[in-house]
C-alpha cells in the first residue's frame, strides 16, 4: 500500500506544511544556506560552547553594578534610584551588586563570574537600532550592517561543517549577531516548534520525504547537501523533538524547585511575590528560552559532532525612561529574572541539578555572557528614570572564566568618570570587541589570525584586553 496515498506530498505542500505554517519556526531558519559547507564534513572542532543573553533596551549599569565607592553615586544625582551600600551586595569594597542579583553570588563566590564595568564603544549614537546592530555586527564603522560577528566566527572557524545544529537562538526573530548568508535555526516559540497539523496528516508530512535519498549507496555523508530544503528540515525537527523539552524539568538540589519556571506549576512559591509565586507570568518566555539553550548544550554530542556550540536569547524592556525603580521596580524585576536564570544555567550545566536524565557537566566548556546596547544617564531624569547613555556593564560566567570585578575599583574608576563622557555619561574604558574577541580566541579556540575577519580592523585598534579567560 502506498503510505502517501491521499496525501498531498508535493514539495510545495511539504514546505508549506513544514515551514511556512510552522508557527514556532522563524522563516529564516528553513534553509541551511550554502549546503556544500555542510556536505564537506566537520572542520576544526572542539567541545567549547558560548551562550549570549542580550539585555535589550539599554541596561542601567550604574544600578546593576553600583560604584558605591564613587562620591558621585549619591541621592543628589539619583534621588529615587540611589541604592545605599547597606541594601546592596558588596563585591570588592568599591563595587556592589544590585540586591535583585543575589542569585549571581553563588557563581561569583565560585570564582566563575567576571563582573565587567565601563564597557561600550567610542562615539555611540545612543540609538537603540544603531547601537544594537553595532554590538551585534562587530563594526562601529558600519552600524547599518546586518551580518553578525558571531556568524563570521562560526563560518571562519568552520564549526558549522558537518554539524546538524551548530547554532540555535530562541527569540521572536533571528538576531543580527548570527545573521549572514548561511541561516541557523531560530526557535520563535519552543512549544510549537513543529508541524501544526495533528496526526495523521502530521505523520504523513514527517515521513513523505524522509527516505527519498536513503538508497543512494555510498553517498550518505552527502545526505545533508542533497536534501537541502526537505530532509534537512526533517532532521532538524527530529533532533529538536528528541529533546522532549516539555517534559524536562530539572530541579534545584537545595530547594527542590524548578530551575526553569516556565509555568505556574513550575514557578517557585513566594508569599510576597505576584500571586504567591516567585515570578510574574511574563517571565516564562525568558526562562523557556534559557531552558532550550541549556538543553541544546546538554544534548550536544562531541563524539558525533551533532551538537550545538553557540546559543543565545534576549531579555527586553530595559529602556527605563520612566519609573525605573531602585531596589524594586522595573529594572529590579528584570535583573532578578536574569540572576535566577544564570544561576540555573550554572547548576544544570554543571551536572548538579536533580534530573533523572543525568546529563554530563559541560560547565567547564561553557561561557555565558550578557550584552546591552548602552547604559543610562548618570543623573536621574524628571520621570524618575534614566535616558540613553554610553558605557554599561556586562557579565561573563563559565568554568574557565577568571572571576572577579573589572573596571570598578579605586584604580580603574577615577573621580568624575561617571560624568566623563559629555558631562552626562559614564566613560567607556573597555571596548566590547576586546571582551568578545578574547572569549572567542581563548575560550572558543578561534585562530588569532581570524581577528580581523570577525571584528573588522581589530588588529590595528590596539584595544586593551582584560584576561577574562583562565
Amino acid at each position: 500500500m502506498d503510505p502517501t496515498k491521499d496525501c498531498d506530498c508535493s514539495r510545495r505542500s511539504f514546505l508549506k506544511g513544514a515551514g511556512l505554517t510552522l508557527s514556532g519556526f522563524s522563516i529564516a531558519s528553513l534553509f541551511p544556506g550554502p549546503w556544500i559547507r555542510f556536505a564537506m564534513g566537520a572542520g576544526p572542532f572542539n567541545n567549547r560552547r558560548l551562550l549570549f543573553i542580550f539585555l535589550r533596551g539599554g541596561n542601567d549599569g550604574l544600578n546593576t553594578v553600583i560604584p558605591a565607592g564613587d562620591v558621585d553615586y549619591n541621592t543628589l544625582n539619583r534621588p529615587t534610584l540611589y541604592i545605599p551600600p547597606t541594601a546592596s551586595l558588596d563585591l570588592n569594597g568599591f563595587a556592589h551588586l544590585h540586591p535583585a542579583l543575589a542569585d549571581l553570588m553563588e557563581i561569583y563566590n565560585a570564582n566563575n563570574l567576571a563582573v565587567v564595568h565601563r564597557v561600550g564603544f567610542p562615539n555611540n549614537s545612543r540609538s537603540h537600532f544603531d547601537d544594537q546592530r553595532t554590538w551585534e555586527n562587530g563594526d562601529p564603522a558600519d552600524p547599518k550592517s546586518y551580518e553578525g560577528w558571531l556568524y563570521r566566527y562560526i563560518v571562519q572557524s568552520a564549526i558549522d561543517q558537518g554539524v546538524r545544529l551548530p547554532a540555535i537562538t530562541v527569540q521572536a526573530l533571528p538576531p543580527v549577531i548570527v545573521r549572514g548568508d548561511e541561516k541557523f535555526v531560530n526557535v520563535a516559540n519552543p512549544d510549537s516548534f513543529d508541524y501544526i497539523f495533528p496526526d495523521p496528516k502530521r505523520s504523513k508530512f514527517m515521513n513523505s520525504w524522509r527516505n527519498v535519498y536513503s538508497s543512494l549507496t555510498g553517498l550518505e555523508p552527502f545526505r545533508p547537501a542533497l536534501t537541502d530544503t526537505s530532509v534537512k528540515l526533517i532532521d532538524t525537527l527530529d533532533e529538536y523533538r528528541s529533546w522532549d523539552q516539555l517534559h524536562w524539568d530539572p530541579k534545584d538540589p537545595n530547594t527542590g524547585y524548578s530551575l526553569f519556571p516556565v509555568s505556574d506549576a513550575t514557578n517557585p512559591p513566594d508569599p510576597a511575590g505576584p500571586g504567591g509565586l516567585k515570578f510574574a507570568a511574563t517571565s516564562y518566555p525568558f526562562f523557556k528560552s534559557l531552558k532550550i539553550c541549556a538543553l541544546a548544550f546538554l544534548e550536544s554530542d562531541a563524539a558525533n559532532q551533532n551538537g550545538t556550540r553557540v546559543a543565545g536569547t534576549e531579555l527586553s524592556s530595559f529602556d527605563t525612561h520612566n519609573s525605573q525603580g531602585s531596589t524594586a521596580g522595573t529594572q529590579a524585576t528584570l535583573l532578578s529574572w536574569l540572576a535566577y536564570g544564570m544561576r540555573s544555567l550554572h547548576v544544570v550545566l554543571s551536572g548538579a541539578a536533580v534530573d533523572p536524565r543525568n546529563y554530563a557537566s559541560v560547565w567547564q566548556d561553557t561561557a555565558v555572557v550578557t550584552l546591552s546596547e548602552f547604559g543610562r544617564t548618570s543623573k536621574e531624569n524628571g520621570s524618575v528614570g534614566t535616558d540613553h547613555a554610553a558605557a554599561s556593564c556586562l557579565f561573563v560566567a563559565g568554568g574557565d572564566v577568571t572571576g572577579g570585578v573589572y573596571n570598578c575599583d579605586d584604580s580603574t574608576w577615577p573621580k568624575g568618570v561617571m560624568f566623563g563622557d559629555s558631562g552626562r555619561y559614564l566613560l567607556v574604558r573597555t571596548d566590547y570587541r576586546a571582551i568578545f574577541w578574547e572569549i572567542l580566541r581563548d575560550h572558543m579556540g578561534a585562530s588569532a589570525s581570524a581577528a580581523d575577519t570577525v571584528f573588522p580592523g581589530y588588529s590595528s585598534l590596539g584595544l586593551a584586553e582584560l584576561n577574562l579567560i583562565a
